[in-house]
């Protein structure tokens, strides 16, 4: 014959006082352990049963308010500047994440977000509590992952925004090498050339390759210098002939990356000294690949990171030109927001990522 206990915990906030009550059901033997649970200003019940020497335990958790969850669903709706937001970014209902931003405000006895039909913005109790919850949930992160650490385990969810191009022809080797040294990771890539909010959008860590750094509220590991090479089809170069000066480019169809910082102008250092040329052609692209390709074509002269044509001009299929001449290069940098506490698996993947890419070289 089954034994089963209900009970229900309620602890009032407002009014200072906790309830505890325990029914056991009609059943034999002895009368279950106790079960608490904590809650916020909220009733959690738990029922556990034994049958047949089995334990089972069902939790309804439909008015359960979990602090932790709260914590995160507050600085989520604050990173990302909204509810919907935050909803998506958490895998939650926007119903659900309303109800712990209610909360909250009741637990706290003060209102946190001023909210209209067009914005919401955070009050001044709203940015000191933001500021609280921001570093408990950081300490939180940092503890437990060096009790991870310490046993072995590194686990967890990891949010990179990555280079398109960059990472299809060379970082996605390192980046699977990483994923299958730390299974437990969960590593989730966001491929864009475009710039990010690393906070509102929930990005733990950022790979860019550009030639200085505009945010300095940031910080920024560099993790490689990537040389770039002049270069062009055999059958273009054997048409127009090899520049053999800078200068020279300026009577070649030149195929720019739009989201350069020299996608009117290309910069070199050589026996001359600086030089820069103005560029000019009639096919353009912000994707790195899509200009390979255009250069495979016989298109044009592209201006490319050396790891993303090694294939190419190992077999001939690209030949390099002005290789006296240095084309100003970019840096791989891994920029992460500006917190006291880095998760160990950031940590961990910044170490691992620069111990590879230095050895890849650019």
């Amino acid at each position: 014959m089954p034994r089963i206990v209900v009970l229900y915990w309620s602890w009032r906030h407002a009014h200072g006082s906790t309830a505890l009550a325990g029914t056991q059901l009609q059943g034999h033997h002895m009368v279950l352990p106790v079960m608490l649970a904590f809650a916020l200003d909220y009733t959690f019940i738990i029922v556990s049963m034994q049958w047949q020497g089995m334990w089972w335990r069902s939790t309804y958790r439909e008015r359960f308010m979990d602090r932790h969850l709260a914590l995160q669903c507050f600085c989520r709706v604050v990173e990302t500047g909204g509810f919907a937001a935050a909803a998506r970014d958490l895998d939650y209902s926007p119903s659900m994440v309303n109800k712990y931003i209610v909360h909250l405000e009741e637990w706290t006895g003060s209102r946190l977000l001023a909210r209209t039909t067009r914005r919401m913005q955070l009050t001044e109790a709203g940015e000191q509590f933001y500021a609280y919850c921001r570093r408990v949930l950081d300490d939180t992160e940092s503890t437990l992952g060096e009790i991870r650490a310490a046993r072995g385990e590194l686990s967890g969810r990891l949010v990179l925004a990555v280079p398109v191009s960059l990472t299809l022809a060379f970082l996605n080797d390192h980046l699977h090498a990483f994923q299958s040294a730390y299974p437990g990771i969960e590593l989730e890539l966001r491929l864009s050339d475009r710039p990010v909010d690393l906070v509102r959008d929930g990005i733990d860590v950022a790979l860019r390759g550009q030639a200085q750094l505009d945010d300095s509220s940031l910080i920024a590991v560099p993790l490689m210098v990537i040389e770039r090479s002049v270069a062009a089809a055999p059958d273009y170069w054997r048409q127009y002939g090899k520049p053999e000066h800078p200068s020279g480019l300026a009577c070649h169809n030149c195929l720019p990356y739009l989201l350069g910082s020299d996608a009117t102008r290309w910069h070199f250092d050589g026996p001359g000294g600086p030089q820069t040329v103005d560029i000019r052609g009639n096919f353009r692209a912000d994707n790195s690949l899509m200009l390979i390709d255009a250069m495979l074509r016989g298109v044009g002269v592209g201006l490319v990171p050396r790891v993303m044509m090694r294939t190419e001009i190992s077999e001939g299929r690209l030949e390099t030109a002005l290789d006296d001449w240095r084309a100003e290069p970019r840096k791989m940098f891994a920029i992460y927001p500006s917190r006291e506490h880095l998760p160990e698996r950031v940590r961990t993947l910044l170490h691992f990522l620069k111990e590879r890419l230095d050895a890849a070289g650019g």
